[in-house]
Order: structure tokens, then sequence, then C-alpha cells
């Protein structure tokens, strides 16, 4: 059982995630419940925070929104910045809606798990960092990394490859025998 205890710090207002969690004269740890939903912001002077469950970036040149789940995954896949994260995710949100303009629908993660079961894949090769699923160990398009290195089964989105990303696929088709290559056929 975790104690009552008076705390009355608020993330966002009090401190932020950068700094030490209050606590309470007893050194007990708490939980807080809130009614409400609670701004989280790194630092104080932070562009970036969250709040219901979505990740926003409000600088001027670079603003996106993401789900949290994706910005936490694309944070500590690779080691870029935050300001390089924050530009990152920008492009990726670009090449997403590029990918839909031209008609693309991302396949469903249910569909991406029987895929990635035939040769029990480990890397997806497609999509965008936005949309990729965090299932797979390593991830990208082309010679853009999401995540994770460039090694071993892989699922191929066919549609939302680049020609350069295509090219890659041709040669690994050729090279190696652990490949699913995933395309529909408009009727």
């Amino acid at each position: 059982m975790v104690p009552d205890v008076d705390i009355a710090a608020q993330v966002g207002r009090d401190f932020f995630l950068d700094e030490k969690i209050p606590r309470h004269e007893s050194g007990q740890g708490y939980v807080k419940v809130l009614d409400h939903s609670v701004t989280w912001k790194e630092t104080a002077d932070s562009k970036i925070f969250t709040y219901q469950g979505l990740t926003t970036c409000t600088e001027v040149e670079n603003g996106w929104t993401v789900m949290i789940s994706v910005y936490n995954h694309l944070r500590q896949g690779k080691e870029r910045s935050t300001s390089e994260l924050s530009v990152f995710i920008l492009k990726e949100g670009e090449q997403q809606e590029h990918l839909e303009a031209r008609g693309y629908r991302s396949p469903t993660w249910r569909l991406l798990r029987a895929l990635q079961s035939l040769l029990s894949a480990v890397q997806l090769q497609g999509e965008s960092s936005v949309t990729a699923p965090p299932f797979f160990l390593s991830a990208g398009r082309g010679t853009t990394r999401f995540w994770g290195k460039e090694q071993g089964p892989t699922v191929f989105l066919w549609e939302s490859l680049s020609e350069e990303g295509r090219e890659e696929c041709e040669k690994a088709i050729r090279h190696h025998r652990d490949w699913v290559v995933w395309s529909r056929i408009d009727q």
C-alpha cells in the first residue's frame, strides 16, 4: 500500500521532468492521482510537450504532432539530439503525407506481424518512422535508418519505397533468401 501524502508539487509548474521529483519530508515515495490531464515538458524552456497521449513540437519552423509512443520510441532508438530528432520527425511526417497523397495506405500491424512471422523477420524496410511499428528490431527506408542495425530477415513494403529503396530491395532479393516483399495490386 502506498500512503497518502500531501505534496502540492505539479509537473510543468513546480518542477519539470529534467529536475529532481519533490519528495515528502518522510522520504517515502508517493502516487498522485489527478482529475485532469497534465501537460508534460522535459524542461521549462522546451518547445516539445505531451498532453493526452500526443507529443507536439511547437517550434515555428519544425512543428509536428505524433503519438507519445512514437516519440518515445524514436527518441530512444538512435542517438539524435532533441533538435535533430525534431527535424527528423518533421521530415518523416512529410514523407508519410507524401505517400498517402499518392494513395498509399499503411498495412495494419496485424498484417505486418503475419509477414514478420513468415521468416522471423527482424527488419522493416519502407513506411515512415512515424508509422513503422516498434516490434521490428530494425527499421528504415532505403538508406534512411529509423532505428536498429540493417541486418537479418527483412519485410519490404514495396509501395512505400522510393526508387533508391526499391533498388536496395532488388539487391537484397538477388543476394539473400530471408526476405518478404509485400505489394498491393490495384484492382
